[in-house]
């Protein structure tokens, strides 16, 4: 099965997952509060975007999107839990270190590479001036 294909899956089973919770809930089977059901579905689809974010194998934008998606979930859980059992006073430093992580994978999941690095700033580029040059006289050390 393909990373992305699993990570299809994974996703569309925690928003399924939810779901029933949520039905449950609603009807009576279980008691549920309905922040905490939002924090564990954000805290569970950032995991998957982050990890995903770093084991993809696509381009470096679409890999530091994927871990800031992740970083927008994990805070958007942390604004669920506010007033359950997180201090008002502890949520922008909770904040600015998952910002900060977050730019961190970001910087490890694409290893300092530029997406738009031309070949002709890699080592031993040659330009077709160069290649037609050099076809030229290797035709002419031929003959």
């Amino acid at each position: 099965m393909s990373k992305k294909l699993l990570f299809k899956v994974l996703a569309a089973l925690c928003f399924i997952a939810v779901a029933v919770v949520w039905l449950l809930s609603a009807v009576g089977v279980i008691e549920v509060n309905l922040s905490w059901l939002i924090a564990v579905f954000a805290f569970a689809l950032a995991l998957l975007c982050i990890i995903y974010g770093l084991i993809s194998k696509t381009v470096g934008t679409f890999k530091k999107m994927y871990i800031l998606l992740g970083a927008a979930l994990v805070i958007a859980g942390i604004l669920a839990l506010v007033g359950t059992f997180i201090d008002s006073k502890l949520v922008l430093p909770i904040i600015a270190i998952v910002i900060t992580v977050a730019v961190l994978l970001c910087i490890l999941a694409v290893g300092g590479k530029k997406w738009d690095q031309g070949d002709n700033e890699n080592v031993g580029y040659k330009d077709y001036r160069t290649r037609k040059k050099e076809e030229e006289e290797q035709k002419n050390k031929d003959k």
